[in-house]
């Protein structure tokens, strides 16, 4: 939507604001859709549900199911190597974030899309809270929560299908992709189900559980694989998209 660099160089905010606009655009007068991002985009495509869902006023069309894969759900962060690849342009980027004066700053939230989900547990509440960047925001983790999470808009979902691999290499927490976090003070890795954001229902994710409507499935294949793996797309992704539950996962 902005350029070959607009996934890095963006704000995010400003990303899911563009995203929306194509959504409605693409949808062509359709009140109901459904929706899939893969990578950063399946935490765009959440953003977009909570944040734009059903705003008849500009007509952003409803959506009815919402396909995460390998989205980063669960935020982003390193504390070593940012990326399990061999990509020193990457990992040279990434570890400017490591000093949080940078991760946090209203520069890098404004103009770099990754600050919008980085999720630092070593500045949980100093930083990340206040911070309020949009992952902390429909996560319903801001030290002022004053902003919606989006909650109401997130359980109208008839179904939310979240793919997810135990080694991704790009991801970090690999399962991200299944909204895996690490814990604020600790850095110990935290699945979803152990997780204050899920078992106090901030944003409506336990909702979607409890009713059925919430399917996760894991598939052990490298990030990209789940775009271009056509075992993934038979298997999996194509019976999800014509509305058939009955596929495997690990």
């Amino acid at each position: 939507m902005f350029g070959r660099f607009s996934s890095i160089f963006n704000g995010f905010s400003r990303y899911v604001r563009g995203a929306a606009t194509a959504i409605r655009i693409a949808a062509d007068g359709a009140e109901c859709i459904d929706l899939i991002g893969h990578s950063q985009g399946g935490l765009v495509s959440r953003a977009y549900v909570q944040l734009y869902s059903g705003f008849y006023d500009n007509y952003y069309p409803e959506v009815r199911k919402l396909i995460s894969v390998a989205g980063a759900q669960g935020g982003y962060y390193c504390d070593k190597v940012c990326s399990k690849f061999d990509n020193g342009l990457v990992n040279t980027f990434m570890s400017f974030f490591k000093k949080p004066s940078v991760a946090y700053s209203d520069f890098a939230q404004l103009r770099i899309t990754t600050a919008a989900f980085w999720r630092d547990p070593y500045n949980f509440k100093n930083l990340y809270q206040k911070q309020c960047n949009i992952l902390a925001q429909i996560n319903g983790e801001c030290t002022d929560q004053t902003i919606s999470t989006g909650r109401q808009r997130f359980i109208k979902l008839t179904k939310f299908y979240t793919f997810y691999s135990n080694i991704d290499e790009t991801l970090l927490p690999a399962t991200s992709g299944n909204f895996a976090m690490y814990e604020p003070e600790t850095g110990n890795y935290l699945p979803i189900m152990s997780n204050p954001i899920f078992l106090n229902d901030n944003f409506g994710l336990k909702t979607l559980y409890d009713a059925g409507k919430w399917k996760t499935c894991r598939v052990d294949i490298l990030h990209m694989d789940f775009v271009y793996q056509e075992d993934f797309y038979n298997n999996q992704l194509k019976l999800v998209l014509q509305g058939n539950d009955a596929f495997t996962c690990l």
